[in-house]
């Protein structure tokens, strides 16, 4: 008998399915995803953190690596990494449960309720790292740099609080300049080739995208901007 053609579809979803039932059992995992905005349970996130520490959040994060890093790097600080797919945090918030790493948590949320889930300038560093770059014109309003994302970030950051964006997509990194900018954000660090500047070894963690491309030898565009 042939192989089943769908086979593989099959034993993807099962694969998805279980990471999806592993996530939500997770202690440092929370599926914060609503259909109305709202934002239930978020007090469990904050009883797991605690409210001590410099608060660190990581947008479009992916399978949440880049943070998982970071706090590895640094015990004292808070960081959230924050994803609507939770089948891709998985595999790191399990790695944090392995190895004993309590200051990070794995968030699934829609971006677009980040003022349901953090107060006015609570967030000290925020970071966006290789979002989806959305090239349609028409599609302009879903990149993460795009004006109405930049009120929300302006909002919850600190006031000495800091934005690190960095991408592949050099039309993207040149388009959200211009935002940045236009916005009235003061661009402190800027580079477009990171990992052949002089910059901190922290923002030179790779996720895995980035590991992807700098392998094919695509530099990964970097600026620090703050409101």
């Amino acid at each position: 008998m042939a192989d089943d053609p769908f086979k593989h579809l099959i034993i993807s979803r099962k694969r998805k399915k279980y990471k999806f039932a592993h996530f939500d059992s997770y202690d440092n995992c929370f599926n914060l995803f609503s259909r109305d905005g709202a934002v239930y349970d978020s007090g469990k996130l904050w009883d797991y953190l605690g409210a001590d520490g410099e608060l660190v959040v990581e947008l479009a994060a992916g399978n949440g690596q880049f943070s998982l890093e970071l706090a590895r790097r640094h015990p004292s600080k808070r960081f959230v990494a924050i994803d609507i797919k939770s089948d891709r945090l998985y595999s790191s918030a399990r790695k944090a449960l392995a190895e004993g790493v309590t200051n990070v948590a794995f968030v699934r949320l829609q971006i677009r309720n980040l003022l349901n889930l953090f107060s006015k300038k609570s967030i000290d560093t925020l970071w966006i790292t290789f979002p989806d770059p959305h090239p349609k014109k028409r599609s302009s309003k879903h990149r993460l740099t795009h004006k109405k994302f930049l009120q929300y970030y302006r909002k919850i950051l600190k006031d000495t609080g800091s934005l690190h964006f960095k991408t592949d997509n050099l039309p993207l990194f040149q388009w959200s300049l211009e935002q940045f900018i236009t916005n009235k954000w003061v661009l402190t660090e800027l580079s477009f080739d990171l990992h052949e500047s002089d910059l901190s070894d922290d923002y030179k963690i790779k996720t895995y995208y980035e590991e992807m491309f700098t392998s094919q030898g695509i530099p990964t565009n970097f600026v620090t901007a703050r409101k």
